[in-house]
């Protein structure tokens, strides 16, 4: 499959298999991160795995909690479309995928936002070419993430991708 082809094809899933996913693919996508483009060169992105059930079911629980204060306080029309696209306040691929990546910037580097935002693009594309599926994932609010990980606070989680492979191919 070429280049294109993975952009155009690739899609974000929610539901995941149960299946493992070997450590040489997860590696793989990580390698992929790593060279992605960035200001000065600075690499200024941090990758943070969680395979551990627990914690995962920890970060799912305030995700959930965090993005329901956020859809409680959204305008009609947004719960309309939420609606329409079947997109759920529920968050169970943070639990049943077998891997989260924590994406995370380093905000005293330069253009480390845009950096990151860059490594990921390049995460989610390697994920593709490896047969896994991704969710690029947003929640309204990650700053949890830093006490709950013990990261410091130059540290700032942008995204939590679940990786791993499709429930319904």
């Amino acid at each position: 499959m070429n280049l294109y082809d993975l952009m155009k094809n690739r899609r974000s899933i929610r539901e995941f298999s149960n299946k493992n996913v070997s450590k040489e693919k997860l590696n793989s996508i990580l390698r992929a991160g790593q060279l992605s483009l960035s200001g000065v060169n600075q690499k200024p992105f941090v990758y943070i795995v969680i395979d551990n059930p627990d914690l995962k079911k920890k970060i799912k629980l305030y995700c959930e909690s965090a993005d329901k204060n956020f859809y409680d306080n959204s305008s009609e029309c947004f719960k309309k479309w939420m609606k329409e696209k079947k997109i759920s306040l529920k968050k169970e691929s943070l639990k049943d995928a077998p891997y989260l990546v924590i994406v995370a910037g380093e905000t005293d580097k330069p253009a480390w936002l845009e950096s990151t935002w860059i490594s990921i693009a390049y995460v989610i594309l390697a994920a593709e070419y490896e047969g896994l599926v991704t969710l690029t994932y947003t929640p309204a609010k990650l700053d949890f993430l830093n006490d709950l990980l013990t990261l410091p606070k130059m540290l700032k989680p942008v995204s939590i991708i679940p990786v791993g492979y499709n429930k319904n191919p």
